[in-house]
């Protein structure tokens, strides 16, 4: 009866022990299958082609763990495109997948403290930090006659006319009503009719300007007092443009744009952009849980959209300040038409977090992977991948990020151009105007005194004996 119940015990024991050795080493039991991976489509990441395949950074990844561990990857997307977060308690995109064991792993997580309470992580496959990417600036480069006429707006140079004509007008005026001018001196030897011209008042106007010399002097206090506020406009407005032009050919190798926002702080403060954060990215989770006072104003203005490439059209439409992932911003500042720029974060600080694959929790991979990451690593081979979606692409469209990669000195601008605009000159014009009306209002007391003069003159003169001259005549 023993020998018996032999055999039954030790099968049962050797199925026991089948199933202990197969939890011990779960890596075979994991070969066996195929492993469905989780993956967000992206530009840089991963992209489907029209034929089904895919290629990119995790696809290239993928081909790289499969040669080492033996796995085969199928890659399968989210439905809502997310890497996951929490809402309301509950998570959506590949993190809900990885929890409900709809996957097996998942590409591209951001290693974070509460994702690790529910899924496992390997090791760092690269890190990424946050940057922003804007609308590269237009710079208009200076046309032929640009260095000459571009130095003053349009407005500047209607009011330096409107000045010319206005000095000429009253001047013309002074000339031909005061008593005191050359007129009244010039009538001895005909010449008043060639002084009291409005062309030769404007060529007055104009010998001054130019610095010239001119042919006439003015005698009355009205057009001296005139002509000293015309002298002092010219000598003033040519120090501005003066100091405009030198501006100018200083700043005008410039080499690389300015971008509007160089800085999340600028992107706080600044009211005329708004930022952009795409719904459930790490950029949106870090400003939302950031307790610092400028963050909180970034995530309480910014607009939310669904994807990068929303994300591009309101940067493309100007007044949008898109919030991304470095490697997104390099990639999209590197695409044709070159338009976009983003600002690096040299010391890449900003959303620092590690990027790597998630799997279930206990699940037998995260071994495996760990040594095929840890292999590629040594030997250069993510290094590699990496700069081939990402490192390549660099120098393709110039002045796409701020600051540049060490300008060349002459390159640098010394000084922001600037064009003269009305509130430069507006005071001068104005001063100008002033002293045009009181040069009237002095030429009417010479007026009004000559006229008094000659008055007291009649007066005081004695008068002339018509009667004796009759008798002389009559003689």
């Amino acid at each position: 009866m023993a020998w018996a119940v032999f055999p039954l015990v030790a099968s049962a024991l050797f199925a026991i022990t089948s199933v202990s050795a197969q939890d011990a080493n779960p890596t075979d039991s994991v070969g066996s299958k195929t492993v469905i991976v989780g993956a967000v489509e992206s530009d840089v990441y991963l992209k489907k082609n029209e034929d089904g395949s895919y290629e990119g950074f995790d696809q290239d990844v993928l081909d790289e763990l499969s040669k080492i561990t033996g796995l085969n990857f199928r890659v399968k997307s989210p439905d809502d495109g997310r890497y996951g977060m929490k809402v309301d308690g509950a998570w959506n995109g590949m993190m809900s997948q990885l929890i409900n064991k709809e996957i097996d792993m998942a590409m591209g997580l951001f290693i974070t403290m509460e994702r690790e309470k529910y899924v496992d992580f390997s090791k760092p496959l690269l890190e990424e930090h946050l940057e922003i990417l804007v609308k590269k600036p237009e710079i208009n480069h200076a046309r032929w006659w640009h260095s000459t006429y571009g130095i003053m707006s349009s407005e500047v140079w209607f009011i330096v006319a409107m000045s010319f004509l206005l000095v000429g007008i009253v001047m013309f005026v002074i000339i031909r009503l005061s008593p005191y001018e050359n007129r009244a001196y010039s009538a001895e030897v005909g010449e008043a009719s060639r002084l009291s011209t409005f062309g030769h008042s404007l060529w007055i106007c104009y010998s001054a300007m130019s610095w010239q010399g001119v042919d006439y002097s003015p005698r009355s206090v009205s057009g001296r007092f005139l002509f000293v506020f015309w002298f002092g406009f010219i000598v003033w407005t040519l120090i501005l443009v003066t100091g405009a032009i030198a501006v100018y050919f200083l700043a005008s190798p410039v080499s690389f744009s300015m971008p509007p926002v160089k800085s999340f702080n600028d992107l706080a403060a600044a009211d005329g952009f708004r930022p952009a954060l795409i719904s459930g990215s790490p950029g949106e989770i870090f400003f939302k849980d950031s307790q610092v006072a400028s963050y909180r104003r970034i995530y309480d203005r910014a607009v939310k959209v669904t994807s990068v490439m929303e994300g591009l059209k309101q940067v493309r439409l100007g007044g949008t300040a898109l919030i991304c992932q470095s490697t997104t911003a390099r990639f999209h500042s590197n695409q044709k038409p070159c338009d976009l720029m983003y600002t690096h974060d040299e010391q890449g600080l900003m959303g620092r977090r590690a990027v790597g694959i998630g799997v279930q929790k206990g699940s037998p991979l995260q071994g495996q992977l760990n040594d095929a990451i840890l292999r590629l690593k040594e030997d250069g081979t993510l290094h590699e991948l990496y700069q081939k979606w990402t490192g390549a692409l660099e120098g393709q469209c110039p002045a796409n990020r701020y600051p540049p990669d060490n300008p060349p000195a002459s390159k640098q601008p010394a000084f922001q151009y600037y064009t003269l605009g009305v509130p430069d000159v507006l005071p001068l014009f104005v001063a100008l105007l002033v002293a045009a009306i009181l040069a009237l209002c002095i030429m009417g007391v010479e007026v009004l005194w000559d006229k008094r003069q000659s008055k007291e003159t009649r007066k005081a003169a004695p008068p002339v004996n018509m009667t004796s001259d009759c008798e002389d005549t009559n003689i």
